[in-house]
Order: C-alpha cells, then structure tokens, then sequence
C-alpha cells in the first residue's frame, strides 16, 4: 500500500459522510481533495469523468457500465430513499394508493432518476401499475444517453412539478427533495399514501430493502493502478458512518423534541445500521434494482451485481467484514 496518494473526491455533505469531509475520519494511505457537492450533483452531470473517486447517480452508473465506459462502483452506497415518502399529489385529488395514477398525469424533474427508477419498480411488482399506464410530465431533457421505452409517454414542459400540480396541469409528482411547498402540510399539497410510515413499514417487512440511490465510483485506470484503495475507502466511509452513530448515543445534541425516541423506534425498525456498505450486505437490494433498470430500458440486459463492481469488491477484507458484522 502506498502513502500520500492525493485523489480528488465529490462528495455530498450527509451527518454519515460529514466526518469525512471534515477531517475527523481519514481513508488510510489516501490524501483527498474534496469536492462537497450540491444536492443533486450526482445525477444531473457525468461527475466521474472531473473527479478520481465521485459518489454517483445508481442509475447513470448502470447505464454507463452497460455501456462498458471506464468506471466501476465500489460497494459504498452514500444515499438511500425510501422512495414512498417522495410521492405527492394534491391535497383534494381522493388518491391514495399508486393504482389511482393509472391514465393520470405524473411529473419528475427527468424521468430518468433514481429515484423515479425505484418508484416505479415498486409501482409496477407490488401495486401493479406499470409506466406506460401513466402521463409523464417533465422540467428537463433526459441525458446521460436515456431513452425512455417506446411504450411509455413522456411531455417536457420546461416548468417545475410543483407549479404544474398547483395549476392542475398534472395529477402527482415524484420529487427527489421534499419541495418547500409540501412541507408541514402546507395546503394543496399532500403525500400520495395517506399513512406514509405505515405503508414503509409494510413494505420493508415484506421486502427488506432500502432502497440504494447513490454509489461511490472510482475510473478504470486508477482501480488497475491502485487496487488497494478499495479497502481503503470502504474501511474509511464504514468508519465515518460509525462515528455518526456514535454521535446519536447522545441524543439531547439533535434539535428533535423526541430525538430519544426517534433514534430508538428507528434503529428497533431497521437495524442498528442499515445505511452499511458492502456488496454481500447489499447484494438483494442491488440485485431487485438491476432488475428493475433492465426492466425500464436503463440497460440494454439485466447486469448481474457482480459485473456492476470492480472486481474482487466482493472479497476484500472489508466486504468480509462487513458481511460478518452483519449476519
């Protein structure tokens, strides 16, 4: 292993990365140059083509590795969504379930999102409505080489969802960040499910999936060079995660009145961690995903999970451990 090997890094700020970005966690042997990206960086430009490690869309990563460009993810996995809680409508529409959208108008910022990859997975395997039984509405064009299927009906409208829904020019939305206007129940607009928690709980009882949205991707030619920065950033973004946690042992620091609570029902539901990274730890999740973006024209064939990660991520000495601390 070599020391000192300076690498440019694009990075969101989450409290689970935040150690990172500010220096109380290292990646051993590794000097970063971070870049703290926007929300929404990772989705909306090929961001591993200006950095050497940058986290990264799961959807135009599956595109771009189907497409055999010279990028690999490694098994760190920086968000997730559970994507239910992103779905809205207005507040007098009488829907309630995603079978109501059938025939109905449904904007996205661009269709080709994760987050609208995994909501419409969802839709279709366990509601039974499929894309092309929907209006798609959306602000921008594609990119990153999509091509929506012949069957699914796509108006770009230059306009936000939110304004589109607001003037009853569309039905429903699926929104990447939670808008201003949906926030606190603010009147005309409401969550899609009714009892959002409810419907979460239930589908990760039946699942046991949260759902991935982000990976962390490194260039083909610095993975041949320097394999052993696989370990190393696996070993440096688990260690970061973990001190995050650490920080909520203490939970009078969060400005939630029921913080203590929260943190307890939370870790009760999902586990002590569910954001860890690790192929085997992940591997159903990622494996309900790829097919899914098969499925949606993503890609042009179901890739395995195995093909989609730099090879041998399965088994370092990281993934082992990760494996193991979660069995």
């Amino acid at each position: 292993m070599k020391t000192g090997l300076e690498l440019s890094v694009s990075l969101a700020d989450y409290h689970r990365t935040r150690p990172l970005l500010n220096g109380d966690v290292g990646f051993k042997g590794i000097v970063p140059k971070f870049h703290p990206a926007a929300p929404g960086e990772a989705c909306l430009r090929p961001i591993y083509e200006e950095f050497d490690v940058a986290e990264m869309s799961l959807s135009w990563y599956a595109m771009a590795r189907y497409r055999g460009e010279p990028v690999y993810a490694l098994p760190i996995f920086p968000l997730r969504m559970f994507v239910h809680a992103y779905v809205y409508c207005r507040a007098d529409s009488g829907m309630t379930k995603p079978s109501d959208l059938k025939g109905k108008r449904v904007a996205m910022d661009v269709y080709r999102l994760t987050v609208g990859l995994w909501t419409r997975g969802v839709f279709e395997e366990h509601y039974g409505i499929s894309p092309s039984e929907i209006h798609w509405f959306t602000t921008d064009p594609e990119g990153a080489g999509f091509e929506a299927p012949a069957n699914v009906k796509i108006t770009q409208t230059g306009e936000a969802p939110i304004d589109l829904l607001m003037r009853g020019d569309i039905d429903a939305f699926i929104a990447p960040n939670v808008p201003a206007q949906a926030r606190g129940g603010q009147a005309g607009v409401r969550r899609l499910f009714p009892d959002c928690r409810r419907t979460i709980d239930d589908y990760f009882d039946k699942t046991g999936i949260f759902p991935i949205t982000h990976t962390l991707v490194v260039g083909e030619k610095t993975l041949e060079r320097e394999p052993w920065i696989v370990e190393s950033l696996v070993d440096g973004f688990q260690a970061a995660g973990d001190l995050c946690r650490k920080q909520y042992e203490y939970p009078k620091r969060l400005s939630f009145p029921t913080a203590v609570l929260l943190i307890e029902e939370e870790e009760k539901r999902f586990g002590a961690d569910p954001w860890k990274h690790g192929l085997e730890e992940n591997r159903h999740t990622l494996d309900r995903f790829m097919e899914y973006a098969f499925q949606q024209n993503y890609t042009g064939r179901r890739l395995s999970v195995d093909e989609c990660f730099w090879p041998g991520s399965a088994k370092s000495k990281a993934a082992k451990v990760l494996a193991t601390e979660g069995a």
